[in-house]
């Protein structure tokens, strides 16, 4: 196992003792817990070395911190569990494991393996989503304030949001979908391993993602009332059916803009790419451990009929 020391909840919590928790539950499976504790900047040189004598591995932290992981699992016979150990875990909550930690250790000691999809941009990998526009300006404002737990995150980033949406970014942009090619414009993009669950009401996430496809949601307005609806719609878990958003979906995404580069959040992450950019899906490229009653789904067609919403504003 590999912990993150700086993710939400080590930081926040004690971490000898969920060490602990961790521990006990493995070796009441008769299993001998080999655990890891690293810093941020230490993961991707500690999971490359587990790798090499694992066939398993656990890791502990946050949706960034688990895009680390998949970037280097990505293709490799390591089969990754997800510890949910940061603010959100929507990786965590798409593959069904629990928050609570003992029953996330429990589940992924018995779990069953699964391959899933992972999607590329620019040629990195990412778990969950890409965003453009609004949402990078609000984790880089929220980075900036002084929060030092998971409710004050997220209190920071009500509060960014607040302030940001009422100037919400334009981005003129070029998008080719597959072969479909659109102009438009708008404050916010965002780019799914898979489509968010419609329907389920909280926060955004996929089922497991093995359908093959890439979602695409745009805001299809700057006007802070309209974008304060379109939240309020995907709090209620109105993802696809959102009257202010488009959808669409696609394997390979092309997004040009008069700008040379952008900045986006990858998996929370914030970078600044080159454009174009250019997104694909990566089909059953990770294995990971999900609950054994998690059977895998059939394939739907990214081209079935009415899963595609043209932007009004093409």
């Amino acid at each position: 196992m590999v912990l993150n020391l700086d993710s939400g909840t080590l930081r926040d919590g004690d971490a000898d003792e969920m060490v602990r928790t961790i521990t006990d539950v493995i070796k009441s499976r008769r299993h001998r817990p080999d655990v890891r504790l690293v810093r941020a900047r230490e993961i991707e040189t500690a999971l490359k070395q587990a790798a090499k004598g694992h066939s398993a591995v656990l890791v502990g932290g946050g949706d960034g911190t688990i895009s680390t992981a998949a970037a280097v699992f990505a293709g490799k016979k390591t089969t990754l569990g997800i510890l949910p150990l940061g603010t959100m875990n929507l990786f965590a909550r798409a593959l069904g494991i629990p928050l609570a930690l003992d029953q996330a250790v429990e589940m992924l000691v018995g779990g069953a393996r699964q391959p899933i999809d992972v999607g590329e941009v620019n040629g990195r990998i990412f778990v969950h989503h890409v965003t453009l526009g609004l949402h990078p300006r609000i984790v880089a404002g929220r980075e900036k304030q002084d929060y030092r737990s998971r409710l004050g995150k997220t209190l920071a980033g009500i509060k960014i949001w607040w302030k940001l949406v009422r100037r919400a970014p334009r981005l003129r942009l070029v998008l080719t979908i597959d072969k479909e090619r659109l102009k438009l414009k708008t404050a916010s993009l965002v780019i799914a391993n898979n489509p968010f669950v419609e329907g389920m009401g909280g926060l955004p996430h996929s089922e497991v993602p093995d359908q093959g496809k890439l979602a695409l949601y745009i805001a299809r307005t700057r006007d802070w009332r309209e974008l304060l609806a379109m939240s309020a719609q995907a709090s209620l878990g109105k993802w696809e059916s959102n009257s202010k958003l488009d959808f669409l979906e696609g394997k390979a995404i092309s997004i040009a803009a008069e700008r040379k580069r952008l900045r986006v959040s990858i998996d929370g992450e914030l970078d600044y790419l080159p454009t174009p950019l250019r997104a694909k899906i990566i089909p059953n490229a990770l294995c990971v451990l999900c609950p054994g009653s998690a059977a895998p789904k059939r394939r739907k067609d990214s081209a079935q009929p009415g899963r595609k919403r043209r932007p009004h504003h093409a």
